[in-house]
């Protein structure tokens, strides 16, 4: 499911001395001295925040956040430097301080929730740049990505594990496994370049509220088989019902309201109050969940129906302070939780290679069937749009093995999927957006 672009360097000063004359600084020396101050902190911090009277589970919560902040934004920065998507230096991030390496960081509630704000407020931010009209306009095109890149992933997940005499809700799970779309990784990299407000960005976002939708709704339906639970299609229709019929409302009743009622709004009260926004973003949020849906999906739809007054008020700046904070800790979290000590066996490397293709393969091909209406440049870039798992896959392969769906080794075989397709995805995807910007 940014590693958020910073606000750019022209709107403040970067060199000033204290006479108030611009001179450079001495970049290497000034850099030396960022990594000696982080150093520094980093051993000090827990030490200063026991002798300030903290508990010694608050404490570890400041440092971990401390050392997800921090290393994201490094890595981020010279993943930029390399001419690579920020977010790929993010997720190493937690790679680094997480178990697998440095273990810095654990994985706990209170470092998620901050992860899941930090996705909530990015699709918030993502959706204050889409307009429902513009989404309406490619929703043909959505659908389509969206239905065969769920169907094909899922049968090719479901054949994978019968090939390999796996039971068949085994070979099922793997399939809902293969579903999962993680928006939030694709969002940022347009996001980064700029390129939210075009033709195939929107069709991205598009098929991935339908993807969210139906993907969600097939792992009620496989979990509830895994458990014994009694599965009838007026359970499954209702499931779909209340989703299909949150998303509708908020969009068709909400952007006709709010435009009525704009010229009612005093705009210092909306640009002023910035708790106007992420109490909507944070409440939107839940009631996705409660209908069933990410809460991100909630976010990216109360942003799209603020979208119709963005111009009007003063939030962006705001909300993209918060923003920028947060997001890096969603995709840093996102490495923390890779296992990398269950990636060490050639079976599982060998099988996780062959899901990879099998989940590449789907979505893209899935990108591809709108290639005679929008053409073929725009639907490779919505098919490898399409691709990244990420933290959703994570959750999804979690539950598998909580509920013992799954064992280990199957877990362990999906998770090298959701790694190669969350690296892999934003590196091909830039170099296609780079390559042909306008396409």
């Amino acid at each position: 499911m940014p590693i958020t672009s910073s606000l750019s360097a022209s709107r403040f000063p970067s060199r000033l001395s204290l006479s108030g004359r611009i001179k450079p600084f001495q970049r290497p020396a000034m850099r030396m001295f960022a990594g000696m101050l982080l150093g520094v902190v980093a051993l000090v911090l827990p030490m200063t925040a026991q002798a300030g009277g903290a508990s010694p589970e608050i404490s570890q919560i400041l440092f971990s956040l401390f050392c997800l902040v921090s290393s994201a934004q490094i890595l981020g920065w010279l993943a930029a430097r390399l001419g690579q998507p920020r977010v790929i230096g993010q997720v190493l991030a937690g790679v680094l301080v997480g178990p697998s390496l440095l273990g810095l960081v654990e994985v706990s509630v209170t470092l998620q929730a901050l992860a899941e704000f930090g996705a909530i407020f990015l699709m918030f931010m993502v959706g204050l740049e889409t307009r429902l009209k513009d989404l309406m306009a490619v929703g043909k095109e959505a659908l389509l990505v969206a239905l065969l890149g769920i169907a094909l992933p899922m049968v090719g997940g479901y054949l994978f594990g019968m090939f390999n005499d796996l039971n068949r809700m085994q070979s099922l799970f793997i399939g809902t496994a293969m579903v999962a779309t993680s928006v939030g990784i694709t969002a940022q990299v347009l996001k980064e370049l700029n390129v939210l407000d075009s033709q195939y960005a929107r069709i991205i976002m598009g098929a991935a509220v339908i993807d969210d939708i139906l993907g969600l709704a097939i792992l009620g339906v496989v979990s509830g088989m895994a458990s014994g639970g009694d599965i009838t299609v007026s359970g499954i229709a209702g499931t779909l019902a209340i989703s299909i019929g949150f998303v509708v409302a908020v969009l068709l009743i909400g952007v006709p309201l709010i435009n009525r009622l704009q010229q009612r709004i005093n705009p210092m009260m909306v640009s002023g109050g910035f708790a106007v926004c992420i109490s909507l973003s944070l409440g939107f949020a839940s009631l996705s969940s409660v209908a069933g849906l990410a809460p991100i999906i909630g976010a990216f739809l109360i942003g799209m129906v603020l979208a119709e007054v963005r111009g009007q008020y003063d939030f962006d700046d705001k909300v993209h302070a918060l923003e920028s904070f947060l997001a890096p800790v969603f995709f840093a979290m996102v490495g923390v939780q890779l296992p990398l000590a269950l990636l060490a066996n050639s079976t599982v490397l060998i099988n996780g290679t062959v899901l990879t293709i099998i989940a590449i393969l789907g979505k893209w091909i899935g990108g591809l069937v709108i290639g005679p209406m929008q053409g073929w440049t725009t639907a490779n870039k919505v098919g490898v749009g399409m691709v990244p798992r990420g933290e959703v896959g994570l959750i999804v392969v979690g539950i598998g093995l909580s509920t013992g769906m799954i064992t280990p080794v199957i877990f362990a075989e999906i998770v090298v999927m959701i790694v190669a397709t969350t690296v892999m995805a934003p590196l091909v995807l830039r170099k296609m957006i780079l390559s042909r910007p306008s396409a």
